[in-house]
């Protein structure tokens, strides 16, 4: 890790653009030793799967900058030599002499490629070949090309008929032009850069009009990649792979690097080594707060490598080198910029073992998975369960915990911001579902739960049931116990952290481990719950009152006297399908 300066600036966490970072004197994570893997140690073509925020495309950026060439003064590295000057690849001697400032490049972003219709997606991939067309408009002036090089040229630097579909044509063939007029003009074979390659696909899947659109990215990729000796190295990127029966289907000579792969070269090439967050910190003068970090942002595993993801680091960086300071809290800066409209769209037709899955998960346990690789985009609409945990898996949800055979691995949670990052979403969507009232009544049944007045929770409680479970029934067709404790935690997630402190769930206290223990805010009063599912409406006075029962035989109530509070309430609350017991 090195700085371009001895007092170099925090960059703003969405800064991917390698030159700034050089010319604006930002701190530099040095990733340039991974140059040279990625280029020559890795096959022609390589698609690199990583999740969202974790340095795609800044490190796309770095390698464009190295890569291409002056072409105007084709001898000059100059401006290479300045921008990378002090960094790790500029020890590889033999590597720069070959290859700095020596290729055309053509480098295409694929990120904001969407809309409601096919019709607005597709206009916006036209003005990103417009404007990659752009950069090499000069090439009209070149005296190497032939009329209909230039005739071709022309057509794609016309933006009012490239957006209109008689220029589909004209995109598909884009990429495949401009490599052929690059070689004919500099006599060398240009390289291709393209980063988040799946973006159009997952919003067309999304948006209903995948067969349109995959048609015209299909085309595009399948002109310039497949068999095409016009261009000697492509590299791509995204989260998810689409299947080879759609996008790569004639393209089997296109490597896959995945957080699942176990071709470890570029496992740290993307996101933050351990020692990375350390010196960063340390260098701001925050090193205490390295823990924190590690707890909140840490915990993706590559094939052993710990990884942080680089967004958060440097959100919470900038936080505590800002106007709080130290006293800077970490926040889920990663949840707040992700699209998770394609994890929201599976949560009704969850089956009861996806959620017994989510339970687990959230309760810090490993879980067993099938992950497919290789996704069919179209086939998202059809919620399938495997569908579900694979995009969680290569969306940065979950991280490989313990590698089985085959595609059946064991995954956890990363950390505690994407724990979070879990909670928040799936109550936010039930919360919508039940037109904003669940968090209202939420905030009634944890007052009534304080207060010891357990004839006030019923109510409001059953209401919750009604709401809430009624639309998971059409997902879990037997609801579980584990579910229920998910639906309270969500309940105290959906009052807010306003009326409750230390909440805990399935924690070791007394003689066992209690369902649910908290605190009031100003933790002068204590709750603990015990949970009950009886299989009959009738069991549920009963085993209410066995719930109590065991709360008083167990102690669970020892830790929070144990933590000086004195008023204390009990509740053993029993369910049975859309009803609760509370004695």
């Amino acid at each position: 890790m090195q700085a371009q300066n001895k007092t170099p600036l925090l960059p703003g966490a969405g800064s991917s653009d390698f030159r700034e970072y050089i010319n604006r004197g930002f701190y530099y994570v040095d990733k340039t030793g991974y140059l040279r893997t990625l280029f020559l140690d890795t096959t022609p073509r390589t698609l690199i799967l990583r999740p969202r925020r974790f340095g795609k495309t800044l490190l796309l950026s770095t390698m464009q900058c190295f890569l291409e060439m002056n072409y105007k003064n084709p001898d000059d590295i100059s401006e290479q030599q300045r921008l990378f000057k002090g960094l790790k690849v500029a020890a590889d001697q033999e590597f720069c002499e070959q290859n700095m400032g020596q290729y055309p490049v053509l480098s295409l972003s694929l990120k904001g490629v969407e809309g409601r219709t096919f019709e607005r997606a597709y206009a916006k991939l036209a003005q990103k070949i417009y404007d990659l067309v752009s950069r090499f408009a000069w090439l009209l002036e070149s005296d190497r090309l032939e009329p209909w090089d230039k005739r071709d040229l022309q057509m794609l630097l016309d933006y009012p008929t490239l957006r209109k579909p008689e220029g589909q044509d004209d995109i598909e063939r884009s990429l495949k032009v401009l490599s052929s007029m690059l070689l004919k003009h500099t006599g060398r074979l240009p390289v291709l850069l393209i980063d988040e390659y799946d973006v159009p696909l997952q919003k067309a899947a999304l948006g209903g009009y995948y067969d349109d659109m995959i048609g015209v990215v299909k085309s595009m990729l399948e002109y310039v990649v497949k068999d095409n000796a016009e261009v000697s190295k492509v590299i791509m990127t995204g989260c998810l792979i689409a299947s080879k029966e759609s996008i790569f289907t004639d393209m089997n000579n296109v490597t896959v690097n995945s957080v699942l792969s176990q071709d470890g070269r570029l496992d740290a090439a993307f996101g933050f080594t351990p020692d990375e967050v350390h010196r960063l910190l340390e260098n701001f003068g925050a090193g205490e707060a390295y823990a924190t970090a590690r707890k909140w942002y840490d915990g993706y595993n590559l094939n052993g490598q710990d990884i942080f993801c680089p967004w958060d680091v440097i959100s919470y960086a900038y936080d505590l080198t800002g106007p709080k300071g130290r006293s800077a809290q970490p926040q889920p800066y990663w949840n707040k910029t992700s699209d998770n409209s394609i994890i929201i769209q599976f949560l009704p037709d969850l089956s009861s073992e996806d959620a017994d899955r989510m339970q687990e998960l959230l309760d810090g346990k490993d879980v067993k998975l099938h992950v497919n690789e290789s996704l069919i985009y179209k086939d998202l609409s059809k919620h399938l369960s495997e569908h579900f945990w694979s995009i969680l898996v290569f969306t940065g949800y979950l991280t490989l915990a313990k590698r089985g055979s085959g595609d059946t691995h064991e995954f956890r949670i990363p950390n505690t911001e994407v724990r979070q990052c879990f909670n928040y979403n799936i109550h936010n969507y039930y919360d919508q579902r039940g037109q904003g009232k669940f968090g209202g009544t939420a905030k009634a049944v944890v007052t009534a739960l304080l207060s010891g007045d357990s004839d006030s929770i019923i109510g409001p409680l059953n209401e919750l049931l009604r709401g809430f479970v009624s639309v998971r029934d059409s997902a879990t067709r037997a609801p579980k116990e584990n579910f229920y404790q998910g639906f309270i935690n969500g309940l105290f997630a959906a009052a807010g952290g306003s009326l409750v402190s230390e909440y805990s769930s399935n924690r070791e206290s007394g003689d066992g481990y209690a369902d649910i223990t908290f605190k009031s805010f100003d933790e002068s009063t204590g709750v603990v719950i015990e949970l009950k599912l009886a299989a009959k409406d009738q069991a549920r006075k009963k085993l209410s009152e066995e719930a109590l029962m065991q709360i008083a035989a167990k102690d669970y109530a020892r830790e929070l006297r144990d933590g000086g509070v004195t008023r204390i309430f009990a509740y053993g609350i029993a369910f049975c399908k859309r009803q609760c017991t509370v004695p």
